[in-house]
């Protein structure tokens, strides 16, 4: 019987109320080991963009575009 066969084996014999609070516990195990919470590629490739030697970054047209008037104004 291997460890994790132990392991349904002992939750299966916890009272309800007991047994809720694994399956809780063992709920949030799965999903942060899940890879759901992984970066998409776009965004990893936008990390490598930030963090580049030389980082590109939007010119000051876009930007004042965006937010109405330059950031020196």
């Amino acid at each position: 019987m291997t460890v994790l066969d132990q392991f349904v084996s002992f939750a299966r014999e916890l009272p309800a109320e007991q047994r809720h609070l694994v399956e809780d516990v063992l709920a949030s195990m799965m999903e942060s080991l899940s890879s759901s919470g992984d970066f998409t590629q776009a965004e990893l490739d936008e990390l490598d963009r930030r963090t580049a030697a030389k980082p590109e970054f939007s010119d000051p047209e876009t930007i004042a575009s965006l937010f109405g008037k330059p950031f020196s104004a």
